[in-house]
């Protein structure tokens, strides 16, 4: 393989390297974040960035912290681990910002402002924004600083304030941090190690990161081995329970061997290489040219011969004293596995935190879809119990009033038998004159027959007294109250449901989410769902009672009208009746008085022919049977009300559904991570 195909190799082992990484738990990631987001899930733009974090997260490096009392040499550190004098350093705090360093393809910086503006400098400005000497800070959240560098493809280093650091803003924005990095350094001086004052601090910020701490005593090349022995185990002994190892390192040695060494120049070199081929392919319209990666080939390549020849002894040298790669071992063999585990455990928390809140936001909808529900069951199952008990309760009402109607037949009739009188009446029967007959004649002979005096029976029943027309009025009013209740029980029926439903929907209409990762689509449907309930739920109940009242007027004005126009009518026609009857048995009785006798009305036959008249047993069937028109009424609104129940239970149902089979998504994805 020639020097150019080992160029090409080596670039893009480097740009797949990354993505080799957390393979499985960005792929579990990944999986999870398209289930959450599909169309039918209506996710949230919070659930989205939440997705997008989680994504970041998964394929981003582990994040050590560089902490410890100021002036302890954090910045010199942090140069000597980037081999380069970037960050400043003074005998002053002078880091009073959080600074992230991450990987990028050049030098630079990104300043993020308290007011979420952000702003790329180049490197040399680093200054103006990490140093709290400097008054335009103040306005700074924090600061990136990007590097072209392999070691920050698997590190994202955090340098932070000092946890003595007279300003608190900084110290609780430091503790902060060590929450949540992979591992912390804890860097101090080795004259200053294991005084009073930094066992308080470790005491009250680093009690509970032992099993990710490492403590780095700095600045050895002032000190002979045997003070550096002294104070390693002393350090490893007093503070055991604060850190996994105690490393002694010279930062100052690090930075100048780090700087020079071969390997970090020939790093440098390659890192210039790939932006030129970055810049070639942009300015060729990302097309890679045959001559083009030639030419950087072997550029790299005489450049690496180069330095393959200087004489790296001394770097060698003064890279082995300053004890870094120890610190390096440490990150890589104890820090890295942890992080690994560490970092899928919490993801995979996270993910199932994102899964549990969007089921409770299924659930939550649900509920409110069961709370209406259970409303329209409890509703039915209370109206069926009610239209028995007015069932009942009218079925004796109506049986009252009909018997008012029984009343005035009864008055009707005994007026009638009161004014009959005895008529005298004379009749003629032919007979033969003498012993032995002869000549016919016509012998008178007298007898009394009933005669009803119907100018008597009108003028006490319908004129001058009106006796029956005060009765039937009675009875009106009374079938008038008895209607009037009926409607006035059946609109409450519907009052009660409405009052019900009402009630449920005025928090849901107005209702938001309480939780950002929640679907706005989502309750904005439910909302619409609760403001539509009256013409989804409660309008075919309402529709069916305001039906009823027209039918209940139509029936009582039915039976009402049976007697109320006919009553004199009725009368009048049973006393025709009898005088025709009574006529009639007189000329049979006069032609035939021993075969026929005269007819004599009876009160029960009079009772019973007014029953015929005034449609009574018509009367009877819809007023006093088991199923009177007010019992069918509510039979039949109970029948109705029955099916509009099942249909709205339906609606609900099917709304619900779809949540339900959201609820049942969620609760498996659970289930398989």
């Amino acid at each position: 393989m020639n020097l150019f195909e080992e160029f090409i190799k080596e670039f893009k082992d480097l740009e797949n390297k990354n993505n080799e990484k957390f393979e499985s738990i960005s792929k579990l990631v990944n999986d999870v974040g398209v289930s959450l987001t599909k169309p039918y899930m209506y996710a949230s733009v919070e659930l989205d960035e939440a997705v997008k974090k989680l994504k970041i997260r998964a394929k981003e490096p582990m994040k050590v912290a560089i902490t410890g009392q100021f002036s302890s040499g954090k910045s010199t550190f942090l140069n000597a681990l980037l081999a380069k004098n970037i960050l400043p350093t003074g005998i002053t705090p002078v880091t009073s910002k959080v600074n992230y360093i991450r990987y990028g393809d050049e030098f630079s910086i990104m300043v993020r402002y308290k007011d979420g503006r952000e702003a790329f400098f180049q490197v040399e400005n680093i200054a103006n924004f990490t140093d709290q000497r400097n008054a335009a800070t103040d306005d700074i959240d924090y600061i990136t600083l990007y590097a072209p560098l392999e070691l920050l493809k698997d590190i994202i280093f955090v340098d932070t304030p000092g946890l003595n650091s007279q300003s608190f803003s900084d110290t609780t924005t430091t503790e902060a941090v060590l929450k949540e990095v992979d591992g912390i350094i804890w860097l101090s001086l080795i004259d200053n190690a294991g005084k009073m004052s930094e066992a308080e601090v470790l005491e009250k910020f680093m009690h509970s990161y032992q099993n990710k701490s490492l403590c780095v005593l700095n600045q050895k090349d002032k000190f002979s081995k045997e003070q550096i022995e002294q104070t390693s185990k002393y350090v490893e002994h007093s503070f055991k329970k604060y850190f996994s190892k105690v490393i002694p390192i010279s930062a100052k040695q690090a930075v100048e061997a780090r700087s020079n060494k071969k390997e970090t120049l020939l790093e440098e070199s390659f890192e210039n290489s790939i932006k030129k081929l970055k810049k070639s392919m942009i300015d060729d319209n990302y097309t890679i040219k045959k001559q083009t990666l030639e030419d950087i080939a072997e550029e790299f390549s005489k450049q690496s011969e180069a330095l393959s020849k200087a004489n790296a002894a001394h770097n060698e040298t003064l890279l082995k004293e300053s004890n870094i790669e120890a610190v390096f071992s440490f990150i890589y063999e104890e820090i890295q596995p942890i992080a690994i585990s560490a970092k899928e455990f919490a993801i995979t928390q996270d993910i199932k935190l994102l899964i549990e809140t969007l089921i409770e936001q299924e659930e939550k909808i649900i509920s409110i879809h069961e709370e209406l529900e259970n409303i329209l069951h409890e509703y039915m199952k209370d109206t069926l119990k009610t239209f028995d008990e007015l069932k009942r309760r009218f079925a004796k009402a109506l049986n009252e009033s009909f018997a008012k109607i029984e009343e005035i037949i009864e008055k009707i009739a005994a007026e009638i038998l009161s004014k009959k009188i005895a008529s005298q009446r004379v009749r003629y029967a032919k007979t033969k004159a003498g012993l032995f007959g002869g000549k016919e004649v016509f012998t008178a002979h007298k007898y009394e027959a009933p005669k009803i005096n119907a100018d008597e029976v009108y003028k006490k029943l319908f004129f001058d007294d009106d006796l029956v027309g005060k009765m039937f009025k009675q009875y009106l009013k009374s079938l008038e109250v008895i209607q009037d209740e009926v409607n006035l029980q059946n609109a409450q029926i519907f009052k009660n449901l409405e009052a019900k439903v009402l009630e449920w929907q005025k928090p849901y209409e107005l209702i938001r989410k309480n939780k950002s990762l929640h679907s706005d689509i989502q309750f904005a449907n439910i909302r619409r769902f609760a403001s539509k309930s009256y013409e989804n739920i409660l309008k075919p109940f309402g529709d069916e009672i305001s039906g009823s009242f027209a039918k209940i007027s139509s029936e009582f004005k039915h039976v009402g009208s049976l007697v109320k126009f006919n009553y004199q009518n009725a009368t009048e026609v049973v006393v025709a009746f009898l005088e025709r009857r009574i006529e009639n048995s007189i000329k049979l009785y006069e032609e035939n008085p021993t075969k026929f006798s005269i007819y004599e009305p009876k009160l029960d036959e009079i009772k019973e022919r007014l029953r015929t008249a005034f449609h009574i047993y018509e009367l009877e069937n819809l007023m006093r049977s088991n199923r009177s028109f007010v019992g069918k009424n509510y039979d039949r609104l109970a029948e109705e009300f029955a099916k509009i129940n099942k249909d709205r239970i339906e609606l609900i149902l099917k709304s619900k559904n779809e949540y339900v089979k959201l609820r049942g998504k969620l609760n498996l994805l659970l289930e398989t991570i």
